[in-house]
């Protein structure tokens, strides 16, 4: 169907036309039918796990038999493997963390990029070539409450995003300390286990095994610490989170369904479109005086 002359640009909406292998598209026409614009919105590819974690844990587990057969052998067996319990649980996989990050960095890309092509296609594509009382509406929905609400959600996807990426600092630390400290106590324990028939062997032992408990308790207490600290972070950001629900839902409530943004059906009634939409080259029609009612 041919578009009228003089009319604004219209909008093909993604799914009318065969989607290509890269993505969806969306085409912006003129007048004439003619692609003037096309944004192509490429599907997000799926990250995959290094590795990193079970390479790390897959090394570090001779290391752990070692130095528990050194702490069975001094005889400080129980509390030193309550603390090499402790330590080892504490670890976890930084990609997690990193995958975490990667998807609210790309969210709050997303949401920025809608806001704008958003912003963009009512300014450039609606207001200069309507005017009437749904280009008012519109103008009023976009910039007041579409704008802000895109605003607040990309705010907090960034603030997401950082908070995933220093735990994702801080648990890369402490599997790279945890690692270390096995690493460099495991050859020596071996080496003064062996010697522990002696009683000097026996003296020194014990001294190894609980220098390396000291430096075990220590990390834990440091993990516990970065706990509570993110714990409270991550708290602050359900805080926020829950003012942003109360922006969409009616008190904040998805149970009781979206909150009203005060756009009315009416600018899509087909029997009330020239009542709502006028095209901006016709002439602006005079408002008649209104007519003082009688009295009696």
């Amino acid at each position: 169907m041919t578009t009228p002359s003089g009319e604004p640009p219209k909008l093909i909406v993604p799914g009318q036309t065969t989607p290509p292998a890269g993505g969806q598209q969306l085409h912006v026409a003129n007048a004439r039918g003619a692609v003037q614009r096309t944004i192509t919105v490429s599907p997000p590819q799926p990250r995959t796990d290094p590795g990193f974690y079970r390479r790390l844990i897959s090394q570090l587990n001779p290391l752990r038999q070692t130095t528990r057969s050194a702490m069975v052998i001094s005889g400080l067996g129980v509390a030193a493997l309550a603390l090499d319990v402790a330590a080892t649980l504490n670890m976890g996989n930084p990609f997690l963390f990193y995958d975490r990050r990667e998807q609210w960095k790309d969210m709050a890309g997303q949401l920025e990029g809608s806001r704008s092509d958003l912003w963009r296609s009512f300014f450039d594509d609606i207001a200069p070539n309507w005017k009437g009382r749904a280009v008012e509406t519109l103008q009023q929905y976009v910039r007041f409450n579409v704008n802000g609400l895109y605003s607040q959600l990309g705010k907090i996807s960034g603030e997401m995003s950082s908070t995933m990426h220093s735990q994702f600092k801080e648990v890369l630390e402490y599997d790279l300390s945890v690692f270390s400290l096995y690493a460099s106590s495991a050859p020596v324990l071996r080496t003064i286990a062996s010697l522990s028939a002696h009683p000097v062997g026996k003296v020194a032992l014990w001294t190894q095994v609980g220098v390396f408990m000291s430096m075990a308790g220590n990390m834990v207490k440091q993990f516990a610490d970065v706990y509570n600290s993110y714990e409270g972070d991550l708290n602050k950001l359900e805080l926020k989170l829950n003012e942003l629900r109360g922006a969409f839902y009616k008190s904040g409530n998805p149970d009781m369904g979206a909150r009203d943004l005060n756009l009315t059906p009416a600018i899509a009634d087909p029997f009330r479109l020239k009542e709502y939409w006028v095209p901006a080259s016709q002439p602006q029609q005079p408002q008649q005086p209104k007519q003082p009612q009688a009295t009696t």
